[in-house]
């Protein structure tokens, strides 16, 4: 939905970060774990607690907005609903944790974006994010690796995205990891056109662990 959302309105990467995810089941002050009826989150977090969340037979798993307004519902509520989210929301909101780091893997990270309607490009990028939609016949996007093979790109993402106008059809998103200018890649820019129906030109940037 974010690639989607990119390509519509136009928007470039200026800055990218990963954070470390911490879930915690948050409850109202003395709500105990058998009296749980709802547990609310963001889709992701819900994705990320996925194995926990098989331990709450019956209980109705409902998506919202984020986990901030999943522990806003919980504060608000009967002290039967309880949230996946982060320990700044249960103080903020004046609830408890039942239990500490739910999520299904230890080292979980979320990838954020800073995101600018004009092209900003700062000292030190060193990551380049495309979106390319290849002709629909064999070997396409063999064709567009081998030259970031050939080129001596080095690709750190390649993901493919449905295209809901074209049946089967995809379009796909690619990060590079490459200084803008680095002449290889100076080469590549220049090289896409003849290789892609259209492609875009997200932004680089650096990204901060």
């Amino acid at each position: 939905a974010i690639y989607d959302l990119m390509m519509k309105h136009d928007f470039r990467i200026v800055r990218s970060v990963r954070l470390k995810v911490d879930h915690n089941l948050l409850v109202k002050p003395g709500a105990k774990r058998s009296d749980i009826t709802e547990i609310y989150s963001h889709q992701q977090a819900l994705s990320q607690c996925e194995q926990y969340l098989q331990a709450f037979p019956g209980v109705k798993i409902i998506p919202c907005e984020n986990t901030a307004v999943a522990a806003q519902k919980v504060a608000e509520g009967d002290g039967h609903a309880a949230a996946l989210s982060s320990r700044s929301c249960m103080k903020l909101y004046g609830l408890e944790c039942l239990e500490a780091g739910v999520q299904d893997q230890g080292s979980n990270f979320t990838r954020f974006i800073c995101i600018s309607k004009n092209l900003e490009i700062y000292p030190g990028a060193d990551r380049t994010s495309l979106m390319a939609v290849l002709p629909h016949e064999p070997g396409s996007l063999c064709r567009v690796l081998s030259r970031f093979y050939a080129l001596g790109l080095n690709l750190n993402k390649l993901e493919s995205r449905p295209m809901p106008e074209r049946n089967f059809e995809f379009m796909f998103y690619f990060d590079l990891e490459t200084p803008v200018y680095a002449p290889e890649f100076l080469q590549l820019m220049g090289e896409l056109p003849s290789l892609c129906e259209e492609f875009s030109y997200l932004g680089s940037y650096s990204e901060v662990v």
